[in-house]
Protein backbone atom coordinates (compact mmCIF):
# COMPACT_ATOMS: atom_id res chain seq x y z
CA UNK A 1 0.00 0.00 0.00
CA UNK A 2 1.55 3.63 -1.15
CA UNK A 3 1.61 5.76 1.28
CA UNK A 4 -1.69 7.84 -0.39
CA UNK A 5 -3.61 5.06 -0.27
CA UNK A 6 -2.42 4.39 3.41
CA UNK A 7 -4.21 7.85 4.01
CA UNK A 8 -7.11 7.75 1.88
CA UNK A 9 -8.08 4.12 3.43
CA UNK A 10 -7.79 5.90 6.69
CA UNK A 11 -10.19 8.95 5.30
CA UNK A 12 -9.17 11.20 8.46
CA UNK A 13 -5.66 12.47 9.17
CA UNK A 14 -5.18 13.66 12.28
CA UNK A 15 -2.96 16.84 12.60
CA UNK A 16 -1.02 17.21 16.14
CA UNK A 17 -0.08 21.19 16.90
CA UNK A 18 1.55 21.16 20.70
CA UNK A 19 3.62 23.34 22.52
CA UNK A 20 6.78 20.82 22.25
CA UNK A 21 8.10 17.90 21.04
CA UNK A 22 7.10 15.58 23.95
CA UNK A 23 3.54 16.76 24.38
CA UNK A 24 3.13 16.04 20.33
CA UNK A 25 4.75 12.03 20.96
CA UNK A 26 2.31 11.30 23.56
CA UNK A 27 -0.67 13.15 21.28
CA UNK A 28 0.70 10.95 18.12
CA UNK A 29 1.05 7.96 20.62
CA UNK A 30 -2.38 8.36 22.48
CA UNK A 31 -3.77 8.72 18.79
CA UNK A 32 -2.30 5.78 17.47
CA UNK A 33 -3.47 3.73 19.98
CA UNK A 34 -7.17 5.10 19.36
CA UNK A 35 -6.53 3.46 16.24
CA UNK A 36 -4.74 6.02 13.29
CA UNK A 37 -1.72 4.70 11.67
CA UNK A 38 -0.63 7.75 10.18
CA UNK A 39 -0.87 11.28 11.77
CA UNK A 40 0.50 14.38 10.73
CA UNK A 41 2.77 16.29 12.64
CA UNK A 42 3.10 20.48 12.25
CA UNK A 43 6.66 22.55 11.86
CA UNK A 44 4.64 24.96 14.25
CA UNK A 45 5.53 22.49 17.06
CA UNK A 46 8.79 23.90 18.78
CA UNK A 47 11.97 21.07 17.88
CA UNK A 48 9.31 19.12 15.96
CA UNK A 49 10.99 16.58 14.00
CA UNK A 50 12.71 15.30 17.56
CA UNK A 51 9.49 13.99 17.94
CA UNK A 52 9.13 11.95 14.66
CA UNK A 53 12.03 8.96 15.03
CA UNK A 54 9.83 7.71 18.64
CA UNK A 55 6.75 7.80 16.39
CA UNK A 56 7.90 6.00 13.69
CA UNK A 57 10.14 3.55 15.53
CA UNK A 58 6.17 2.61 17.37
CA UNK A 59 5.07 2.20 13.86
CA UNK A 60 3.31 5.14 13.22
CA UNK A 61 3.38 6.49 9.41
CA UNK A 62 4.29 10.19 10.31
CA UNK A 63 3.62 12.98 8.08
CA UNK A 64 5.23 16.47 8.82
CA UNK A 65 3.29 19.36 7.66
CA UNK A 66 3.43 23.11 7.93
CA UNK A 67 6.33 23.06 5.69
CA UNK A 68 7.06 26.55 4.38
CA UNK A 69 10.10 25.94 1.92
CA UNK A 70 12.12 23.54 0.14
CA UNK A 71 14.46 23.48 2.38
CA UNK A 72 12.77 22.10 5.47
CA UNK A 73 11.89 19.15 3.16
CA UNK A 74 15.44 16.66 3.48
CA UNK A 75 15.50 17.51 7.53
CA UNK A 76 12.10 16.39 8.12
CA UNK A 77 12.50 13.23 5.72
CA UNK A 78 16.29 12.22 7.43
CA UNK A 79 14.10 12.92 10.86
CA UNK A 80 11.70 9.82 9.31
CA UNK A 81 8.78 11.60 7.82
CA UNK A 82 7.35 9.55 5.17
CA UNK A 83 5.14 12.40 4.04
CA UNK A 84 5.30 16.04 3.79
CA UNK A 85 2.48 18.89 3.23
CA UNK A 86 2.17 22.57 2.90
CA UNK A 87 0.13 25.26 3.24
CA UNK A 88 1.00 26.79 -0.02
CA UNK A 89 2.75 25.51 -2.84
CA UNK A 90 6.97 26.46 -2.22
CA UNK A 91 9.17 26.75 -4.96
CA UNK A 92 10.43 23.59 -5.52
CA UNK A 93 8.64 21.85 -2.70
CA UNK A 94 7.35 19.02 -4.78
CA UNK A 95 10.22 18.57 -6.05
CA UNK A 96 12.55 18.42 -2.95
CA UNK A 97 10.39 16.01 -1.84
CA UNK A 98 10.82 13.71 -4.81
CA UNK A 99 14.45 13.92 -4.50
CA UNK A 100 13.85 12.59 -0.87
CA UNK A 101 11.53 9.85 -1.92
CA UNK A 102 8.29 11.06 -0.15
CA UNK A 103 5.25 11.69 -1.50
CA UNK A 104 4.42 15.68 -1.03
CA UNK A 105 1.07 17.43 -0.31
CA UNK A 106 1.41 21.36 -1.64
CA UNK A 107 -1.43 23.36 -0.89
CA UNK A 108 -3.62 26.00 -2.53
CA UNK A 109 -7.16 27.80 -1.88
CA UNK A 110 -8.49 28.98 -5.41
CA UNK A 111 -8.95 26.78 -8.87
CA UNK A 112 -5.57 28.55 -9.72
CA UNK A 113 -3.65 27.99 -6.76
CA UNK A 114 -4.91 24.26 -6.90
CA UNK A 115 -4.57 23.73 -10.68
CA UNK A 116 -0.84 25.56 -10.33
CA UNK A 117 0.23 22.77 -7.30
CA UNK A 118 -1.44 19.75 -9.53
CA UNK A 119 1.14 20.66 -12.07
CA UNK A 120 3.88 20.00 -9.98
CA UNK A 121 2.91 16.42 -9.82
CA UNK A 122 1.97 15.36 -6.34
CA UNK A 123 0.68 12.95 -4.49
CA UNK A 124 -2.23 15.29 -3.64
CA UNK A 125 -3.18 19.01 -3.34
CA UNK A 126 -4.57 20.36 0.36
CA UNK A 127 -7.15 22.39 0.17
CA UNK A 128 -6.81 24.81 2.87
CA UNK A 129 -8.75 26.69 4.23
CA UNK A 130 -11.51 24.62 4.38
CA UNK A 131 -13.29 27.32 6.62
CA UNK A 132 -13.75 29.68 4.07
CA UNK A 133 -15.48 27.40 1.55
CA UNK A 134 -18.02 24.95 1.60
CA UNK A 135 -18.52 21.11 0.69
CA UNK A 136 -20.08 22.06 -2.50
CA UNK A 137 -16.69 23.88 -3.64
CA UNK A 138 -14.84 20.75 -3.65
CA UNK A 139 -17.57 19.44 -5.77
CA UNK A 140 -17.36 22.22 -8.23
CA UNK A 141 -13.04 21.52 -8.27
CA UNK A 142 -14.03 17.76 -9.32
CA UNK A 143 -16.05 18.51 -12.24
CA UNK A 144 -13.16 20.59 -13.31
CA UNK A 145 -10.42 17.99 -12.82
CA UNK A 146 -11.91 14.89 -11.74
CA UNK A 147 -7.96 13.13 -10.78
CA UNK A 148 -7.84 15.38 -8.15
CA UNK A 149 -7.26 14.31 -4.54
CA UNK A 150 -7.78 16.46 -2.09
CA UNK A 151 -6.56 16.21 1.45
CA UNK A 152 -9.17 19.25 2.76
CA UNK A 153 -8.30 20.68 6.27
CA UNK A 154 -8.75 24.17 8.10
CA UNK A 155 -11.36 24.61 10.89
CA UNK A 156 -13.04 20.68 10.50
CA UNK A 157 -14.14 18.91 13.75
CA UNK A 158 -13.96 15.04 14.28
CA UNK A 159 -17.31 15.28 14.30
CA UNK A 160 -19.87 12.98 11.50
CA UNK A 161 -21.82 16.80 11.46
CA UNK A 162 -18.42 18.09 10.77
CA UNK A 163 -16.20 15.89 8.62
CA UNK A 164 -18.60 13.98 6.57
CA UNK A 165 -19.93 16.00 4.30
CA UNK A 166 -16.26 16.86 3.25
CA UNK A 167 -16.10 13.24 2.37
CA UNK A 168 -19.23 13.23 0.54
CA UNK A 169 -18.52 15.75 -1.57
CA UNK A 170 -15.19 13.78 -2.66
CA UNK A 171 -12.38 14.59 -0.63
CA UNK A 172 -9.96 12.06 -0.07
CA UNK A 173 -8.60 12.85 3.08
CA UNK A 174 -9.86 15.29 5.51
CA UNK A 175 -7.40 16.79 8.39
CA UNK A 176 -8.87 17.59 11.73
CA UNK A 177 -6.62 19.41 14.68
CA UNK A 178 -7.44 20.96 17.64
CA UNK A 179 -10.95 18.80 18.04
CA UNK A 180 -9.11 15.96 19.29
CA UNK A 181 -6.70 17.70 22.10
CA UNK A 182 -3.47 17.02 23.09
CA UNK A 183 -2.20 14.89 25.76
CA UNK A 184 -1.11 17.68 27.78
CA UNK A 185 -4.56 19.81 27.69
CA UNK A 186 -6.96 16.81 27.55
CA UNK A 187 -5.21 13.68 28.82
CA UNK A 188 -3.98 11.09 26.52
CA UNK A 189 -6.97 8.81 27.60
CA UNK A 190 -9.48 11.90 26.18
CA UNK A 191 -7.25 12.25 22.87
CA UNK A 192 -7.25 8.01 22.13
CA UNK A 193 -11.00 8.24 23.12
CA UNK A 194 -11.78 11.52 20.29
CA UNK A 195 -9.49 9.52 17.93
CA UNK A 196 -11.67 6.21 18.24
CA UNK A 197 -14.41 8.34 17.29
CA UNK A 198 -12.99 10.45 14.66
CA UNK A 199 -12.04 7.39 12.66
CA UNK A 200 -15.79 6.40 12.82
CA UNK A 201 -16.56 9.58 11.68
CA UNK A 202 -14.37 8.65 8.56
CA UNK A 203 -16.41 5.22 8.01
CA UNK A 204 -18.35 5.16 5.12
Amino acid sequence: MTVLEELVAQRIVPIVRCADADDAVETARALGAGGFGAVELTMSTPGVLAAVPPLVDDGLLVGVGTIRNADEVAPAVAAGAGFVVSFANPPGFVAAAADAGVPAVPGGLTPGEIASAQRDGPAAVKLFPASLVTPDYVRTLLVLEPSLRLLVTGGIEPTPESAGPWLEAGAAVVGVGAGLGTARSVGAAEVERRARMALATGRP
